[in-house]
């Protein structure tokens, strides 16, 4: 008999917020049963680039991160943040960007 460990929101948040942006755009796609072709379908792109995405090999831009995240149905924030943290970690930059909203 195996056990199976649980990570409690908290550490599941840790994890997510310090992965690649990759990973992130694979676990979403992948959470919402999505393929890799339905979501460059999606974005007028072709699979090969979501793969290329997914595997950190795509040069990737901010509107590109807005992009995908529109494709998918979310929020753009989140993505944005994860793929600015990732961008200042590839770098070697030991900072990490939380985003706020501004006030009116």
């Amino acid at each position: 008999m195996t056990i199976k460990k649980t990570m409690s929101a908290r550490e599941s948040l840790k994890k997510v917020l310090n992965s690649t942006f990759g990973k992130f755009v694979r676990d979403i796609r992948e959470c919402d049963e999505l393929t890799q072709t339905e979501l460059a379908r999606r974005m007028c792109v072709s699979r090969q680039f979501i793969n290329a995405v997914e595997k950190d090999k795509a040069n990737v831009s901010l509107e590109m991160a807005i992009k995908i995240a529109s494709a998918l149905g979310y929020p753009y924030e989140a993505f944005v943040e994860i793929f600015l943290n990732d961008m200042l970690r590839k770098s070697g930059i030991k900072k990490v960007v939380h985003l706020e909203s501004k006030a009116a």
